[in-house]
């Protein structure tokens, strides 16, 4: 990357860094500050986890069956098993999430042969339940454009996932036939999987052998969150948040 680029995606990374760190949402995102590419995006990515790493795991996901996948990491200091969760002043939005979590037995590091399905499913040792609450560094979120939302580390949050989850023996587990999520005293959302990405075998495949790469690859103890099974509830602070997914589990704590 030439000198202004590179100028250029330290700026947007030094300015989303700051409305993390003081919790205040950027209303006026100039032109010169908005990545024009995903490698653009990418690298802002890596620039923000080198003040907020280390890194705890990636989230993937996909605008719907045939789209190409999108990858975020996640940093450690954001991500909480369950009872715990983030404290009050780093929330603002609170969008709440249902996915599925995989954690990582293995390191997969970049290579020179992709790994297959089979291998990237032999490193992950647990599935559990997760959470991921949604924040933006943007008061207007979907006017900003695709990219620049990637570069802020696609809208996350925190994450809050189970404690233990199960072993990961059988990849029908990626297939839930079910999932619910209550928050608060909302009509609790119960139903069929919903995540547009459609089959997530293609996602863990694209993030083990490309998409995680600008960061050094999967490691052991990283969880990977797969995109929403249900639509997104919006929570109010002391709100308490349950969620479950078939054949996987139950989580819940207080959002506060």
């Amino acid at each position: 990357m030439n000198a202004p680029l590179q100028s250029g995606c330290l700026a947007t990374a030094q300015r989303l860094l700051q409305a993390r760190y003081e919790n205040r949402p950027i209303e006026d995102w100039p032109e010169a500050l908005r990545p024009v590419s995903f490698d653009q995006a990418y690298r802002v990515q890596a620039m923000q986890m080198d003040a907020l790493g280390p890194l705890g795991g990636w989230k993937v996901g996909a605008a719907n069956s045939v789209a190409p996948p999108t990858c975020a990491p996640l940093p450690q200091r954001f991500r909480y098993a369950s009872p715990n969760a983030p404290a009050a002043e780093s929330l603002s939005l609170r969008g709440i999430e249902v996915e599925i979590g995989l954690i990582l037995g293995q390191d997969l590091p970049p290579g020179q042969t992709p790994y297959s399905l089979e291998q990237i499913w032999q490193a992950i040792s647990q599935v559990c339940v997760a959470v991921e609450i949604v924040e933006s560094r943007f008061v207007q979120r979907d006017t900003v454009g695709r990219l620049s939302t990637l570069a802020d580390l696609a809208s996350h949050g925190a994450l809050v996932h189970q404690a233990q989850g199960i072993a990961a023996q059988d990849m029908t587990l990626l297939q839930p036939e079910w999932a619910r999520l209550q928050v608060g005293q909302q009509p609790a959302l119960q139903g069929p999987n919903q995540n547009p990405a459609g089959e997530l075998t293609r996602l863990l495949i694209w993030l083990a052998n490309q998409g995680s790469h600008h960061l050094g690859g999967l490691q052991k103890g990283q969880v990977i969150i797969t995109g929403t099974c249900l639509p997104m509830l919006y929570a109010a602070p002391g709100d308490q948040i349950q969620a479950a997914i078939q054949g996987v589990g139950e989580l819940d704590f207080i959002c506060a």
